[in-house]
């Protein structure tokens, strides 16, 4: 408590003497054109009236030649005009010049002194109030509370070090309206800080809206992707199955093609089949890796890859140990997705995936030799975009690009420290 109270003092105490401290960027720039003219224009016209006034009221009470009383009261008026670029320092300048009138008011003596109000003139009362406000209304409330105070143990320093003096005393009235004057601000500052709260909620609904129209309007193209892509997988599954039966004398090998395309289709339909169940499920699944793939499923991967007809060469390295489940995924979905471009763009080329496990990364690398033969142009997909999107999760930027020997790889390094709140699923 006690530690907290003196950073608290300390805080007021450096804002408090913040001489070259700024008002609060962009609060005017934000006003219409005419506002910002009409502000000028009264504060003009406030520091007008307190040199006039001041003028006036000094040369009544005070003995001093004309240039002295035009320099007082320019000095009490001059914080009004600073107020719109250092507040802080306007304040402390308000104060200060009001201190001449407090000192040559509180040492002079005779019947005319009687009835002079003291220790604030009127030029020091409406130069205090004024910066006293706007410096209110930005800083936070323990040093508006000081300067108060300041204010206040001014008036009651004048009245000891200066007893018994017939002056009208409007110490009292000034520290009145100065604290009327802050409940005021306090206030305003509420309400003020109400409304931005009322309107980041506002956007955020309104950002959180648009969210939910993007989650449905997904989720409904994948249900419509589900229904069209499951329907010509099931056919080539069937298909798959019953050509064994509808040709005589089917040579091994290509049974044990068609027997290895039905497994990929059904394996396909599973996966689809669970994402969809998470997009349509409003829950949070603790098991929504199970049913994905891991590392530990690579050897399947690239047996499929090798029936395919693809040349397949393979290094893992390091010491195997089990990763996280959402940098498991990744990994695969990105070698998954790394092999399949090399089957679709380069068909027939050599292919080489390597792995290595290390104490903080997991290097992938798939790199394909040139095709022996120009592929078929092929519309343009989504691969490469979808795999630096699962590599960006974990703060990783995957590589992809052709090598100078003319080789294409595709290379990134995954952290195996999962930080990411977001995880990734799917094929």
């Amino acid at each position: 408590m006690a530690h907290t109270s003196a950073r608290l003092l300390a805080a007021t105490g450096r804002q408090l003497f913040a001489l070259t401290a700024r008002p609060e960027p962009g609060a005017d720039s934000r006003r219409p054109t005419l506002m910002r003219g009409l502000r000028f224009i009264g504060v003009a016209l406030v520091t007008l009236y307190t040199v006039v006034v001041g003028i006036g009221v000094l040369a009544d009470t005070l003995p001093q030649s004309s240039p002295v009383i035009t320099v007082l009261a320019v000095a009490q008026a001059a914080p009004i005009v600073l107020i719109r670029y250092r507040p802080i320092a306007a304040w402390w300048l308000g104060l200060i010049a009001a201190m001449p009138y407090l000192i040559l008011i509180g040492s002079s003596t005779g019947p005319a002194m009687d009835s002079v109000f003291w220790p604030w003139s009127v030029g020091g009362i409406v130069a205090i109030l004024a910066t006293g406000m706007m410096v209110a209304y930005q800083v936070p409330y323990p040093v508006a509370l000081a300067q108060w105070l300041i204010v206040s143990a001014v008036s009651v320093a004048a009245e000891l070090i200066f007893p018994d003096r017939p002056q009208l005393n409007n110490g009292l009235v000034l520290s009145g309206f100065y604290a009327a004057g802050l409940a005021v601000i306090a206030t305003a500052r509420w309400l003020r800080d109400v409304r931005r709260e009322l309107r980041r909620q506002v956007g955020l609904t309104e950002q959180e809206r648009v969210q939910r129209t993007a989650l449905e309007e997904r989720a409904r193209i994948a249900r419509e992707l589900h229904d069209v892509v499951a329907h010509h997988m099931s056919v080539i599954a069937v298909q798959a199955e019953a050509a064994p039966y509808r040709v005589t004398a089917l040579d091994p090998i290509a049974a044990e093609s068609f027997t290895s395309i039905r497994q990929n289709a059904l394996a396909a339909l599973t996966e689809m089949r669970h994402i969809l169940g998470m997009l349509r499920s409003e829950q949070d699944i603790p098991d929504r890796y199970a049913p994905q793939p891991t590392l530990a499923d690579l050897d399947q991967l690239f047996d499929n890859c090798r029936s395919a007809g693809l040349s397949l060469r393979t290094d893992i390295h390091g010491d195997v140990w089990s990763l996280p489940a959402q940098v498991e995924l990744i990994a695969y979905r990105v070698l998954q997705e790394a092999l399949s471009n090399a089957i679709r763009h380069a068909p027939g080329s050599d292919v080489e995936v390597e792995v290595g496990y290390g104490p903080a990364v997991l290097n992938l690398r798939v790199s394909n030799s040139p095709a022996p033969a120009i592929p078929a142009p092929r519309a343009g997909g989504h691969g490469l975009t979808g795999m630096r999107e699962r590599a960006a999760v974990l703060g990783a930027t995957l590589r992809a690009g052709p090598r100078d020997d003319g080789w294409y790889e595709v290379s990134v390094a995954l952290p195996v420290t999962v930080t990411a709140a977001l995880p990734v699923t799917g094929g």
